[in-house]
């Protein structure tokens, strides 16, 4: 029997190679999902009795302990001359972002100023008849209760995106004209308190705030 060309004996030669580094890929792979099929099963241990410990903690605890407490107080919003019927305008009070809303009637509303889904301001929405629109998803929101009134996020395509999500109202705020301008009652600590467990949260992930994971 003559040889067979070298051509195709190096053909055979590399295909063979290819294939045992094909097997050798796969039996890897078996092994990695064997052990992960392993590690699913088997019942995770124990946590350390100090790690347990901290992890039982409120997770609402503040820096230090130090937190204020609640105290509302009127805060003076906008100016007077910035709102007109049907229309609405921004305003932080105290850090939180509210929105100042007139009827057109003349009755002015407090509200948050933040839309329920996307966080967009509410301050760019029509408002009419005891209602502020939010002009992207169209849910309508009542003026003195924050409540949605009518169909939840019906303009597409959220309405298929969120329209599983349970509809949300907004907050609202007591507000009052003083002289030439217009001011909401907040809890003035809200702010710092806010801030405060979001540090402390920063903290707890990195085990800084006690040293209870050291």
């Amino acid at each position: 029997t003559e040889p067979l060309p070298r051509s195709i004996s190096e053909s055979q030669r590399i295909a063979s190679a290819d294939l045992f580094n094909t097997m050798a890929r796969l039996e890897v792979l078996a092994l990695l999902c064997g052990a992960f099929v392993v590690n699913a099963l088997i019942a995770p241990q124990q946590l350390p009795r100090s790690t347990q410990r901290v992890a039982s903690q409120p997770a609402v605890s503040m820096v230090f302990g130090r937190t204020k407490q609640s105290k509302k107080s009127f805060v003076p919003a906008v100016e007077q001359s910035q709102l007109k019927p049907g229309a609405a305008v921004s305003a932080i009070c105290s850090g939180l972002d509210i929105c100042i809303a007139v009827d057109t009637d003349g009755s002015v509303y407090a509200l948050g100023n933040k839309s329920p889904v996307l966080g967009t301001p509410m301050a760019i929405g029509p408002v009419k008849a005891g209602k502020i629109k939010d002009p992207i998803t169209g849910t309508s929101f009542s003026l003195k209760t924050g409540e949605v009134v009518g169909a939840w996020c019906p303009n597409f395509p959220f309405s298929f995106l969120f329209g599983l999500i349970e509809p949300a109202g907004l907050p609202v705020f007591k507000c009052k004209t003083a002289g030439s301008s217009v001011s909401v009652e907040v809890d003035v600590n809200a702010k710092t308190n806010f801030e405060s467990g979001y540090w402390k949260g920063l903290l707890d992930a990195q085990g800084k705030a006690d040293g209870g994971y050291y």
